[in-house]
């Protein structure tokens, strides 16, 4: 399905070998090293990535000792937690909070990523799905932050904590462009806020009903596949169940569920979750 290899500019990563239709689970893999969630001192963590270091096998450790490192080092223990700095993936589950992917850890960041990443506590794997089709050819890609930004506080974030800019396809968009993108993400955070600050005032009203409609309506403006849908989608969902619209409101729910089977797969015990705090408690009027 895909292939570790050279990618221009971007040093190796993971590139289709055949067409990978969305929702197509494209890896599950198990890690090679764990951290715990509480990492204590660099000194006791080097030792604990060692000995694990240390049991892998000739093959694995090789592997993972080539693997990307920011960190200067001059032995290998200190070189082994650069590695699982430079590389390490969240977990949190069962005491561990991060571990490292041989391949997993190998895909690439993009603004606008074709692939979303998850640790999947039923089957105890990180999993990698297909938002949305990937042609033969395409490299598969995941997104390194958190909640989307700017280009301008992308660009600092990766360069401060993985030290590179991103060249993709979002990012290198002409001026005029990126600047109505940049403008887009904002009115979706400010519309976040403003659904989130309804939900704790148990006020939801036909305008916040309007706001997740204009919501889903820039996501879907961002390109298909974008992974903050399913939780507008529930949201929506919620809001028009409340109104009284059933029907709508079914609609809105199914697909919740499908963008979420679609990004995590259907095994995946996960919930959908959110920063801030939905209630659907009391209706009130326009």
């Amino acid at each position: 399905m895909y292939a570790l290899r050279d990618v221009l500019g971007r040093g190796k990563g993971l590139v289709a070998i055949e067409n990978i239709p969305k929702g197509t689970r494209i890896l599950s893999e198990k890690p090679i090293i764990t951290m715990p969630e509480d990492q204590g001192e660099d000194e006791w963590l080097k030792s604990h990535i060692s000995q694990q270091v240390d049991s892998l096998t000739e093959h694995l450790r090789k592997s993972f000792l080539s693997m990307h490192n920011l960190y200067p080092y001059q032995n290998l223990a200190e070189q082994a937690l650069g590695i699982v700095k430079t590389n390490g993936l969240p977990v949190e589950a069962n005491g561990i909070g991060g571990a490292v992917f041989l391949e997993a850890c190998r895909i690439n960041h993009a603004g606008d990523n074709n692939a979303q990443k998850n640790w999947n506590q039923s089957i105890k794997r990180h999993t990698v799905h297909a938002l949305r089709d990937i042609s033969k050819g395409d490299e598969i890609t995941i997104y390194y932050l958190g909640r989307d930004s700017s280009r301008e506080i992308r660009q600092r974030k990766l360069q401060d904590k993985f030290g590179f800019l991103c060249s993709c396809r979002l990012c290198s968009l002409p001026t005029e462009q990126s600047q109505e993108n940049d403008r887009r993400l904002e009115r979706v955070d400010q519309l976040d806020d403003l659904i989130g600050y309804d939900g704790m005032r148990l006020k939801f009203s036909l305008q916040t009903l309007r706001y997740v409609d204009e919501r889903i309506r820039l996501y879907n403006e961002q390109g298909p596949g974008d992974s903050g849908l399913p939780r507008a989608y529930l949201d929506a969902a919620q809001i028009t169940i409340a109104h009284g619209d059933l029907a709508r409101g079914r609609i809105f729910a199914e697909r919740a569920v499908e963008g979420w089977r679609t990004a995590h797969g259907s095994d995946s015990k996960a919930r959908f979750t959110s920063t801030k705090p939905r209630s659907m408690s009391t209706v009130n009027g326009p």
